[in-house]
């Protein structure tokens, strides 16, 4: 068996993609995202003298990897992100191992606007996704056995977005073309594959970003709000993400 040599330590890295972003409100997205989330490789740090040696090709691939690593900045812990995971983590773990029948806790994660929500949402959910495959790789029979004839899907994170003019057909839309699964006839019927699909998929976390476009005084939104909460009796950690949610009314009744 022959190996390939060592790069050389000033070898160019891959830092651009090909293809458009993952679309987390997919299945196969929100797997592409948790897979690369960490594969950035920031530029080497050199010095002037360094630079100067290059040739310009390798000077322009040095520069458009820089520029690179100023648009990819990785996010820094701070203490309202480490409280935010280590309290997401811990109810999602928990809800997990619960074995009876009960209403799960779940989570509202409330800030301004580009604070990095929904970043440490994702991330905290991805950390919990690695360590639920595992386990489900060493012991299969905790999920279900398979079906013949079908692709078994297990998804331990479902993310979607609440849609900008809220309805109860337009959430149940958003959760089931996360799996890619069929819409039904009627909002009875969707909502019926809607959480069938959260069962069969084995989601144990179901996100919901932009919870705050509820506006409480549309009977609509209020409805939406209604079915959220039929969710609950799921096995299934609801995590609710939205800007200014105390004043927004979804703590109180519409």
């Amino acid at each position: 068996m022959s190996t390939l040599p060592p790069e050389p330590p000033n070898a160019p890295v891959p830092f651009l993609r090909f293809g458009p972003r993952p679309d987390r409100t997919r299945y196969e997205g929100w797997q592409e995202f948790r897979r690369t989330r960490d594969l950035f490789v920031p530029v080497r740090k050199i010095s002037l003298a360094e630079y100067g040696l290059m040739s310009p090709r390798k000077k322009s691939l040095h520069d458009l990897h820089r520029a690179a690593t100023h648009v990819n900045m990785q996010m820094l812990d701070t203490p309202m992100s480490e409280v935010v995971t280590t309290l997401m983590r811990s109810r999602i773990q928990n809800n997990a191992m619960r074995i009876g029948p009960s209403t799960l806790d779940g989570l509202m994660i409330n800030g301004g606007g580009y604070q990095g929500k929904t970043e440490t949402a994702c991330r905290t959910a991805t950390e919990f996704e690695d360590t639920w495959r595992d386990l489900f790789e060493q012991y299969p029979e905790c999920y279900f056995d398979p079906m013949p004839g079908t692709r078994d899907l297990i998804a331990p994170v479902a993310y979607c977005q609440t849609p900008v003019k809220a309805t109860p057909i337009g959430l149940c839309e958003a959760i089931l073309d996360y799996y890619g699964a069929p819409y039904g006839k009627n909002l009875r019927g969707m909502i019926r594959n809607a959480r069938e699909s959260i069962k069969a998929h084995a989601t144990t976390v179901l996100i919901i970003d932009d919870i705050t476009r509820l506006k409480m005084h549309r009977e609509d939104d209020q409805d939406t709000l209604d079915l959220i909460r039929g969710l609950m009796d799921l096995d299934v950690t609801l995590v609710l993400i939205g800007v200014n949610i105390p004043r927004s009314g979804l703590l109180r009744e519409g």
